[in-house]
């Protein structure tokens, strides 16, 4: 694929809880200057950043200091007037008031009924234009689509509520508190929401197909730039993470050894079945867990640009990183490494 010009590069990393068993690299990090890629390459993991939040919310839950099934209300009561649209009518939305409250477990599972951003992220075309204790004030302002619980929605802002949580309960800012509680201790020096100019020598550049049928740089459509400003950007932590596959293979190395890497226990066994177990009602064909999709062989998540890594049941972990949006080929490629892994 990377000689008929279909991809620009691709790191791929099998592993199991202790030791990494096998790194494809091949390609390149940047096509016009003939960069190479390899495991230490930075990405753009974006919705990647999802299993990273459910980690963060289940170490709070193993402390007793979050409760999956507590309205969220009980840790941020700014969001009481949240409200549902059951009626379109001629251009007119008729809202009611919620029957049921939304818990952490409806937020990390898509069944919270939120939208996919809010109507402020929705306007700007950005998904990092709001700090959390911001952006929970643009929440009720955008109603749900259904009821708690009654369906499945993909949903970044309700992902961001949980994160919010977080920030609220411990006291820190979420990026602090992954930096403290995961990436520090776990050994993951390059995950970060605001890459630094050193680390941007090392991003992977993203590509589409041009007219020409050749490779076209593109920028993070939904990121604003530059992508090191921490003034004008915010945490992200439903698709904004940047890291090396080297790092991340680390968090994903934690879960298929059950909550424990290097001899450190990060989580408990029954917060990682948690995670990982479906979380979707029996009536709705979306089976997903908690911030992760999940079926009887694995479960894992992918992100925007054709990054995806899969925890096996049986216990290895499998991680596929490239940088696209919009090669006809990438999803083929990507089908046929998992099948040659696996």
């Amino acid at each position: 694929y990377i000689e008929n010009g279909d991809i620009g590069g691709i790191v791929g990393i099998v592993a199991n809880g202790e030791k990494i068993l096998s790194i494809t690299k091949t390609g390149y990090q940047d096509v016009e200057n003939s960069k190479k890629i390899d495991e230490n390459s930075l990405f753009w993991i974006a919705s990647q950043s999802k299993p990273i939040t459910a980690c963060a919310v289940m170490m709070l839950v193993d402390e007793g200091k979050l409760n999956l099934d507590e309205p969220i209300t009980t840790y941020l009561p700014e969001l009481t007037r949240m409200v549902v649209a059951r009626v379109w009518r001629e251009g007119w939305q008729v809202e009611e008031k919620l029957t049921k409250p939304i818990t952490l477990r409806h937020l990390l599972s898509h069944t919270s009924g939120m939208q996919w951003v809010t109507s402020v992220n929705q306007q700007a075309g950005k998904i990092d234009i709001l700090p959390m204790n911001l952006a929970l004030y643009a929440t009720p302002l955008t109603p749900l689509w259904f009821e708690p619980g009654e369906k499945y929605s993909y949903s970044n802002q309700g992902v961001n509520v949980a994160a919010t949580i977080v920030e609220r309960v411990s006291g820190m800012k979420f990026e602090d508190f992954l930096q403290k509680r995961l990436f520090e201790p776990i050994g993951m020096p390059s995950a970060t929401f605001y890459p630094t100019e050193k680390q941007l020598e090392k991003l992977t550049k993203a590509y589409k197909m041009g007219e020409n049928k050749n490779l076209e740089e593109i920028r993070i459509d939904q990121l604003q730039y530059p992508l090191s400003d921490k003034n004008k950007r915010f945490a992200e932590a439903a698709g904004g993470l940047f890291c090396t596959p080297s790092d991340l293979v680390k968090f994903y190395q934690m879960f298929a050894n059950k909550g424990v890497y290097n001899g450190i226990r990060y989580l408990s066994e029954a917060s990682v079945a948690e995670i990982s177990r479906r979380q979707t009602p029996d009536n709705v064909p979306d089976s997903y867990g908690l911030c992760c999709t999940e079926n009887n062989s694995w479960y894992g998540h992918g992100g925007a640009y054709g990054t995806d890594t899969r925890v096996y049941r049986s216990g290895y972990v499998v991680m596929y990183f490239i940088q696209e949006a919009g090669l006809p080929k990438s999803g083929e490629a990507h089908n046929k490494f998992f099948d040659l892994a696996t």
